[in-house]
């Protein structure tokens, strides 16, 4: 039960500080580093907002497992890049 209410608390703060600082550097930082394709109109504050306070308040309640999963899916996506390096240099 604490830990529900102290994720629910957590996502409540950062979903208002992602929403309050998306005028300022962290809509501009998302601007710059998103391709034009994934760029759409003012609802994308509210997912990336939302997606951030989701993953910052599982991060602040289970770090270690966040770190864990983060770690297990860059495993994850290196081993698929470097199979598919691999793959396109056999078909040359």
């Amino acid at each position: 039960m604490i830990e529900t209410l102290v994720w629910l608390i957590a996502f409540g703060v950062i979903l208002f500080l992602s929403l309050k600082s998306w005028d300022g550097a962290l809509g501009k930082a998302f601007e710059r580093r998103l391709p034009h394709t994934f760029k759409g109109s003012d609802d994308d504050r509210w997912i990336w907002s939302v997606g951030l306070a989701v993953i910052g308040a599982t991060f602040i309640v289970r770090p270690v497992s966040m770190l864990l999963t983060l770690l297990l899916m860059g495993l994850i996506a290196w081993i698929v890049v470097k199979l598919a390096r691999w793959g396109l240099s056999k078909t040359h």
